[in-house]
């Protein structure tokens, strides 16, 4: 689908406040000091996020942006097919940003900084390898009834030239300019045995 190509740090403030006195017969009488409180800086959600958001979910929240309207549909187009198949890609945003959110310190450093961040498949932790595989099946669930060439985005792998372990597949995620923004994109590279490189890409974010 070539169509579809393409921190706030959580602040914690303790607050300690110790109260003394002197009574009026001169000895003193102390008050323990109250148990420090927690102030959290509140994480703006999309309207889309899960009404329970996972630790991956709300790590991503605090680098991604929902997709504006108007850039969607430059991605898509107006025609109603368009829209029908952008219906159905929102669906697999939480899943996207919930695999984004996996991802450690140093990677999406990187990714802030270069606007990319690419992995081979088999160098994903167990996490990361778990996160991806539940995209995979939301993707399925949000398709069901689509496209048929949509339907399944390993399909769309193993026609670029993907083995069945995608032991030549790298996986990541792209942001590239796009209406005064950078549209995210959760993103494939192919390694195909002639040596050519395919690369396919699915929008889910902006930053």
């Amino acid at each position: 689908m070539r169509a579809l190509r393409r921190a706030g740090i959580p602040i914690s403030v303790a607050l300690l406040l110790v109260f003394c006195g002197v009574s009026g017969c001169g000895r003193k009488s102390t008050q323990k000091p109250p148990k420090p409180t927690t102030q959290k800086v509140a994480i703006p959600l999309p309207e889309w996020a899960p009404k329970d958001p996972s630790p991956e979910f709300l790590r991503a929240a605090r680098v991604l942006k929902p997709v504006p309207t108007e850039l969607e549909r430059q991605v898509v187009g107006s025609a109603p097919e368009g829209e029908a198949l952008l219906a159905r890609v929102r669906q697999t945003y939480p899943s996207a940003w919930e695999f984004f959110g996996t991802l450690d310190d140093r990677r999406i450093g990187q990714f802030r900084e270069t606007k990319g961040i690419r992995i081979p498949m088999k160098l994903l932790t167990q996490e990361q390898r778990t996160a991806f595989d539940h995209w995979l099946e939301c993707w399925r669930a949000a398709m069901k009834g689509g496209p048929p060439e949509f339907q399944d985005y390993l399909v769309l792998l193993y026609k670029m030239g993907a083995k069945d372990d995608l032991s030549n597949v790298d996986v990541g995620f792209t942001a590239k300019t796009a209406g005064g923004g950078h549209l995210v994109h959760i993103y494939f590279w192919v390694k195909a045995p002639d040596g050519k490189v395919n690369d396919l890409g699915t929008i889910c974010a902006e930053i």
